[in-house]
């Protein structure tokens, strides 16, 4: 993962034309901001002070702090299905590229809790009438599907690879949490847990195609 760059309050100005690099460099000094998850509530003016730039230049691209939030989260998942993907290199086990993304995962919520917080604790910023294909992390979740599927030996449009994508971030979001809230309980090793949650969820799903399957036969 791209590590996060110190503050910077002599940022040099961007020439002409590079209001894309500003944009990404007012994410990033965001991004920092929100990094303590004890940090106090973001605001634009912080955000340009964080980005050594003028407060104008960050209401340039971003109408408020909602939006600018939203981005913080588009991009941070953005760098966690990369970590996801990264993750599976080298395998070829359905079962255990599941186990793999699930493990990034996680360790990617406890190394980052303030990010994953904006990310899922904290309701998101959004219009009540937005699809949920169109919500940040979307992406995420239909790469859990499919490897769900891949693992259990069935479609990604299948409801039950959706129901145990589903049971399993669920799993997920309790294990980062309380790792992150409770720190000194004598937590198992990460990867023994993940490696028996997804293992008692695969098996639940197999047994519950195959009793499908042999209803349909029937």
């Amino acid at each position: 993962m791209t590590a996060l760059q110190p503050n910077n309050p002599r940022r040099q100005r961007n020439p002409r034309g590079q209001g894309d690099r500003l944009r990404d460099d007012i994410i990033e000094a965001a991004s920092r901001l929100l990094a303590d998850p004890a940090a106090p509530p973001l605001s634009l003016r912080s955000v340009a002070r964080e980005a050594g730039v003028a407060a104008t230049s960050v209401y340039l691209h971003f109408d408020d702090v909602e939006s600018l939030l939203l981005a913080v989260v588009d991009h941070r998942f953005s760098e966690m299905v990369r970590l996801l993907v990264a993750s599976e290199e080298g395998l070829t086990d359905p079962c255990a590229i599941l186990r793999a993304g699930v493990l990034a995962y996680c360790e990617f919520g406890i190394a980052h809790p303030g990010h994953y917080r904006v990310m899922f604790a904290d309701p998101l910023p959004v219009p009540t009438d937005t699809d949920s294909a169109d919500y940040p992390g979307h992406a995420a979740f239909g790469n859990l599907v499919k490897r769900v599927a891949a693992c259990i030996g069935c479609e990604p449009g299948d409801q039950e690879a959706w129901r145990t994508a589903v049971m399993l971030w669920q799993l997920n979001h309790g294990t980062v949490n309380l790792r992150i809230s409770r720190q000194r309980f004598p937590w198992p090793p990460l990867d023994e847990t993940v490696t028996e949650a997804v293992d008692r969820l695969v098996a639940g799903a197999r047994t519950r195609l195959a009793s499908r399957a042999a209803e349909s036969a029937g």
